[in-house]
């Protein structure tokens, strides 16, 4: 999902500069937003393009479609449209009767997430009668906290997020977690502490797709550098969450007897074999930040200065993402003049990230 909105282009062709952005500077997959249902023809064209034709994108699809609907209880035409187009080729989309706490919904999580899971049947129904099989990714309705003192959407708050993963995992469905976000308006320790709950969270509850990641001020910013810190963050969740393997490599028993209670395990083959299977930060503790002074500025510097790298995408797959989408409704003109550094997304960073 690109980290902005274009907003020095032309705004009815927006949506198509930003997945020619991402397409041009990213190998992850990419989860896209248009503003009408012409601008969802001309992104999916765009990346067939890239993927090599609309059959090979099928098979290996590299994009979803985010959908905003109305409500849970009204399905706008537009939102219905990008539905039945994207079933149609069988391409995955997140259909999000987004639910905001307290305003159009009930502020309880229960009412909320209920109200929340009766728009997304809707959905999954709808997109089944297009087209059996049609892969539908599962949001839970995000379900936002409403800030009652400020009337400000919360973004890093703890409830709810369980709840929708359970759903998913009822239903048999991949589900869209929020994590790596903060509502801070700067990527300081505040931020850092709520995108590492969030990431632990999604993590824990069984998310398959994590989005928001380097989000600030519920979403009103992004920050290149707390993609990068977050980077940081997800690896070592990732390392949290693999299981310990108990065989009798890792057991060790002979070395144990070997070196009795006298001897130490720092010189010995296994331990030389095994010890890079350890996490071992590249952000968070380095060299450089040995000194308890300024720590956390050095830290915004080092991020920020990863954040700009060489992109991974092939020469070839970004001529092709150059290209214009075409003219399926009108003539939209070659897409150029689009700045591509400040809409690269986590891939663009080294992100190991949630592969």
């Amino acid at each position: 999902m690109s980290l902005c909105m274009v907003s020095d282009v032309d705004q009815s062709v927006a949506d198509r500069h930003q997945m020619r952005a991402m397409l041009m500077n990213s190998v992850k997959p990419i989860l896209f937003v248009t503003t009408e249902y012409e601008g969802c023809l001309d992104v999916i064209a765009m990346a067939e393009a890239v993927a090599g034709g609309e059959e090979e994108l099928r098979r290996n699809p590299i994009c979803a479609c985010y959908i905003n609907v109305t409500s849970p209880l009204r399905h706008n035409a537009e939102a219905l449209r990008k539905l039945m187009f994207m079933a149609g080729k069988a391409l995955p989309t997140t259909y999000t009767p987004v639910v905001l706490r307290g305003t159009n919904g009930p502020v309880t999580v229960a009412g909320a997430v209920a109200l929340a899971n009766a728009g997304e049947l809707a959905d999954l129904v709808l997109a089944q009668l297009k087209r059996q099989g049609a892969p539908v990714i599962l949001t839970g309705g995000v379900n936002d906290m409403l800030d009652m003192r400020t009337m400000g959407d919360i973004y890093a708050s703890p409830e709810n997020r369980e709840v929708c993963s359970e759903f998913a995992h009822t239903y048999g469905l991949p589900i869209f977690g929020l994590g790596g976000a903060s509502d801070r308006k700067l990527p300081d320790q505040q931020a850092a502490a709520e995108a590492a709950f969030s990431l632990l969270l999604e993590a824990q509850a069984g998310a398959q797709m994590v989005h928001d990641v380097g989000y600030l001020d519920s979403g009103r910013l992004h920050s290149l550098e707390q993609i990068v810190i977050c980077d940081e963050l997800i690896n070592y969740v990732k390392r949290f969450m693999q299981a310990v393997v108990v065989d009798e490599e890792t057991l060790a028993l002979d070395l144990i007897d070997e070196v009795g209670p006298h001897g130490d395990f720092t010189g010995s083959a296994h331990t030389r074999r095994h010890f890079k299977e350890d996490w071992y930060p590249r952000l968070l503790v380095s060299p450089q930040l040995r000194s308890l002074a300024g720590g956390w500025r050095q830290a915004a510097a080092c991020a920020g200065a990863r954040a700009r790298g060489p992109n991974p995408r092939p020469a070839s797959a970004r001529a092709a993402a150059g290209r214009s989408p075409g003219a399926h409704r009108r003539d939209h003109g070659t897409l150029t003049g689009l700045r591509h550094d400040r809409l690269t997304i986590v891939r663009s960073v080294h992100s190991s990230a949630w592969r």
